[in-house]
């Protein structure tokens, strides 16, 4: 009781030092607290919030980040990102716009083709019209097309059209347009034809990019009609920028691949960056299974390019 007493008795008598040493013990755990977490000695603090809900202290220390990255412009406080150096990734509304941009200067392609069926063994590479053992049988042809002139002038794939009569093609720029079309040019070795139809008024005609400057994991769409389906878009990655293919004996170098999916109908169809620019014709696909498998390929839009400026003047 009596300890009691004079402990009561003491802190009446040096309360006062009592609070004064309090509060200097507070103030330096503060103060070395915040010095050896980064606030002083000349650094930038973020605040944010960790997954328990606590508050972090990060700390970028500027002289650290101006070293170690060249984004400061001359003029610029140290530590402060120059506009000219950002990138803006893509968003839906690249994509929306893009497809906008472009879906008007795509078209359906229709046709009728005459394929040689051989009834005896098939000993030759080419058949004879008035070869007696050889059925032509007609079958309906059905693929994409690209107007790249508003006088009516279409990139396709050349074997969408061959041996094809009776081409129709449907354009979508005011309304469902059918108009008959007939082949102006064919590069085989490229599998590229184009195409001429006679519009009432200037047709809608896409911009053709530059292929050369595409990269590897850029987004891409490709438009185009698979299984008859008018104006269908999908969208994926550049997989591969110079991919070489054998088809049907035939090498294809350089071309693009990507994931975006194309199928049946998609031949000749575009495939376009997020700028609304056409880099490449769709123009095949790796399918065991006879659907997409994720593999697809198109002709790089450089190569069609010198054909079309030729045809066009």
């Amino acid at each position: 009781m009596s300890n009691g007493m004079n402990i009561k008795e003491w802190l009446s008598k040096n309360i006062l030092w009592v609070l004064v040493a309090l509060i200097v013990i507070n103030f330096l755990i503060v103060y070395w607290g915040t010095v050896n977490l980064g606030i002083y000695g000349g650094r930038d603090s973020l605040f944010r919030w960790n997954l328990l809900g606590r508050k972090q202290l990060l700390v970028q220390e500027q002289a650290a980040a101006a070293d170690s990255t060249n984004l400061t412009s001359p003029g610029q406080r140290p530590g402060t990102v120059s506009s000219t150096n950002l990138v803006l990734t893509c968003s839906d509304d690249d994509l929306s716009s893009a497809f906008a941009s472009v879906r008007p200067a795509v078209v359906n392609i229709t046709a009728d083709k005459t394929t040689p069926r051989r009834s005896g063994p098939a000993l030759a590479s080419t058949v004879a019209f008035d070869d007696p053992s050889i059925q032509f049988v007609e079958e309906a042809s059905l693929g994409s097309g690209v107007i790249v002139d508003r006088r009516g002038y279409i990139v396709t794939n050349a074997h969408v059209v061959a041996n094809a009569v009776n081409i129709k093609v449907v354009t979508f720029s005011s309304s469902r347009t059918v108009y008959p079309a007939v082949i102006i040019r064919k590069d085989l070795e490229n599998d590229i034809a184009i195409l001429k139809i006679e519009p009432e008024s200037p047709l809608p005609a896409a911009v053709l990019g530059d292929s050369d400057m595409i990269k590897v994991a850029e987004a891409v769409l490709a438009i185009g009609a698979p299984f008859g389906l008018e104006q269908t878009v999908t969208a994926g990655i550049i997989s591969d920028d110079s991919r070489n293919l054998v088809i049907d004996g035939q090498t294809y170098e350089d071309m693009i691949q990507t994931d975006a999916a194309i199928n049946r109908g998609n031949s000749g169809g575009a495939l376009v960056n997020v700028s609304g620019e056409v880099i490449g014709i769709n123009t095949a696909i790796y399918a065991p299974t006879g659907v997409f498998t994720g593999v697809g390929f198109a002709i790089p839009i450089n190569k069609v390019k010198p054909i079309v400026k030729e045809i066009i003047r």
